[in-house]
């Protein structure tokens, strides 16, 4: 079976700029989140696959800012350093023939999403590299969530027993939870553990509010006042479904250019820096020997 590989571009950005030290150029420029973006996708493309995308969110805010002008309004601003990286590691993106997909007023994981599912019929393994704990209601027996840290993946089965109800609930799960990094309410004084047991028992966010009366009056009241607030997190917490039908999966082939990555990287005065990563990707992808890099 093919499989085809869908990165979540925020979650190895943020983590190439933030988790290490800053690596300066000849210039004088921090290019951290260049390198280590670069090191990263290059060991996951090690593995070969059939098919590559890289989701971005869109340069602009999306529905959710439309339904919540406050969404995300609580995390760090992106710094201007980090910032500057961005063009360049798109250029390189672009220039290695890796398929970058947006979608204007979504986010990644809503094209993520979309993607899974317009090619859920395909006879493919789909390997999903985010943190982000929303994008767990696409496990399947053939749709996998690997951690961009560990790079292990995680599977149904992992969920089944982590959470003992489908993944499809764990929007349900989410929405009573709420998520502060995303500044989306919570419904307070329900914990991980109760949420849990309410989605088991219950499913959804609507089944749970149709049997408030078999909940303790305690409870019950807590569901109740805050009723609203549940519900609006699911609408805020849920994947959208984005129309892909017009995208051809022939769009994201890996066709991977060993010699012109070669010149791509020859043109970049951080080459030095690469030596290592270019070396372990050598073999498999028959780089060319005569530029005296190995």
């Amino acid at each position: 079976m093919k499989n085809f590989f869908l990165f979540d571009w925020f979650a190895f950005l943020y983590r190439a700029y933030y988790a290490f030290p800053e690596m300066k150029n000849s210039d004088w420029q921090n290019m951290n989140a260049v390198y280590w973006f670069l090191r990263m996708l290059l060991k996951r493309l090690n593995k070969k696959p059939d098919f590559v995308a890289i989701a971005r969110d869109a340069q602009q805010k999306t529905f959710r800012h439309e339904l919540a002008p406050d969404y995300k309004a609580t995390r760090k601003k992106m710094d201007d350093d980090f910032k500057s990286q961005i063009p360049i590691i798109q250029n390189i993106i672009s220039d290695l023939w890796i398929t970058s997909q947006i979608a204007p007023w979504f986010e990644a994981d809503d094209v993520i999403a979309s993607l899974v599912k317009e090619y859920k019929n395909s006879d493919l393994e789909m390997y999903v590299y985010s943190a982000d704990k929303d994008l767990k209601q696409l496990l399947t027996d053939w749709v996998f969530i690997v951690d961009p840290v560990k790079d292990l993946p995680y599977q149904k089965k992992d969920f089944l027993s982590e959470f003992w109800f489908e993944p499809q609930y764990i929007v349900d799960y989410l929405s009573l939870l709420g998520d502060s990094a995303d500044n989306i309410k919570w419904v307070t004084w329900i914990g991980e553990k109760k949420a849990q047991s309410l989605v088991q028992h219950y499913g959804t966010i609507e089944n749970i509010y149709e049997h408030l009366n078999e909940l303790e009056n305690s409870e019950s009241s807590i569901l109740s006042n805050q009723k609203d607030d549940a519900f609006f997190s699911k609408k805020m917490i849920q994947l959208a479904n984005i129309d892909l039908s017009e995208t051809k999966i022939e769009n994201f082939k890996f066709n991977f250019d060993g010699s012109k990555y070669i010149d791509i990287i020859c043109n970049q005065n951080w080459l030095n820096w690469l030596q290592k990563p270019l070396t372990e990707m050598k073999k498999d992808f028959e780089m060319p020997q005569q530029l005296g890099l190995f």
